[in-house]
C-alpha cells in the first residue's frame, strides 16, 4: 500500500509539472491534437500508479514521449500555416448579416439549438444582435455584433475616460504583499494609515486590492468597503 502511495505522488507531481510546461491552454482551450494528447496521458498516468507488476518507468517514459511530441508538433505548427491549417482545421463562418449558414452547421455536425447555446454562452441572447459568427479551431465561439447591438463605450460616446489603471493586490488572506505595494505606489505607512482609518488591521482583511487611487477591501468578517488610499 506504502508503495502505491509513493507511486501515486511521483506520477502526480510529473503530471503537474508536465502540464505546466505544455502552458494554460491545456487547463482551458485546448486544440484538437492537445486534447487528444492530454486524454492520453490522463489513461497512461493510471497505469503505474494502480498496475504493481508495471515498472515505474513504464509509465514515465511514456508522458515523457508524448510531452515531446507536444513541443515539436506547437513548434511546427506555430512556423508552418499549412501544417496548423491539417493539424487544427480553419475557422468556420457560421453566421453573417445574411443569416446562418445551415449547410455549414450541417457540415460541422451542429444544429440551431447548439449555435443559440453557443451565442448566449458568449453573450448574445438575440440572434438580430448579431453580424458574424465564428465557430473557432478550439471549439470556442467569437461574435462580432450589429452596430446597434454594440455595447456603449466612452470613445464611442464621445467621453473623455480617465487613464486605465491595474489593480493590485496588496493584502491577500491577511498577507501583505510588498511587490504589488510597490507596483501599486504606495507606501507601508499609507497602507497601515488607511487600514487605521477603517479600524483594521492586515491580518483582518481577505483581501486589498489597489487601482490607482482607489481601493477594493474586504475584511474576514463583515462587508466590503471602498475608498480612496493616497499614494
Amino acid at each position: 500500500m506504502l508503495v502505491v502511495f509513493v507511486r501515486s505522488i511521483i506520477v502526480y507531481v510529473m503530471l503537474l509539472v508536465i502540464m505546466r510546461l505544455m502552458g494554460k491552454r491545456q487547463l482551458s482551450e485546448l486544440q484538437p491534437f492537445e486534447f487528444a494528447i492530454t486524454l492520453i496521458i490522463a489513461e497512461l498516468a493510471c497505469v503505474p500508479m494502480s498496475e504493481m507488476q508495471v515498472p515505474l518507468l513504464y509509465g514515465v517514459i511514456p508522458i515523457f514521449t508524448l510531452f515531446i511530441l507536444h513541443l515539436f508538433i506547437t513548434k511546427v505548427a506555430g512556423k508552418s500555416l499549412r501544417f496548423n491549417r491539417l493539424l487544427n482545421g480553419k475557422p468556420k463562418l457560421v453566421m453573417t448579416p445574411n443569416g446562418m449558414d445551415m449547410r455549414l452547421l450541417k457540415k460541422l455536425d451542429m444544429n440551431v439549438m447548439d449555435l443559440l447555446h453557443a451565442l448566449r454562452s458568449a453573450g448574445y441572447f438575440d440572434p438580430n444582435d448579431v453580424a458574424y459568427a465564428i465557430l473557432e479551431t478550439n471549439g470556442q465561439l467569437s461574435v462580432l455584433p450589429k452596430a446597434e447591438a454594440t455595447p456603449l463605450t466612452p470613445s464611442s460616446a464621445g467621453i473623455e475616460s480617465e487613464k486605465v489603471a491595474l489593480s493590485y493586490p496588496v493584502i491577500m488572506e491577511g498577507v501583505v504583499e510588498h511587490t504589488n505595494l510597490q507596483l501599486a505606489g504606495v507606501s507601508e505607512a499609507k497602507l497601515m494609515d488607511f487600514l487605521k482609518e477603517k479600524g483594521l488591521k492586515p491580518a483582518e482583511v481577505s483581501l486589498l486590492a489597489v487601482t490607482g487611487k482607489n481601493a477594493y477591501l474586504q475584511p474576514k468578517k463583515g462587508s466590503a468597503l471602498q475608498g480612496e488610499i493616497a499614494s
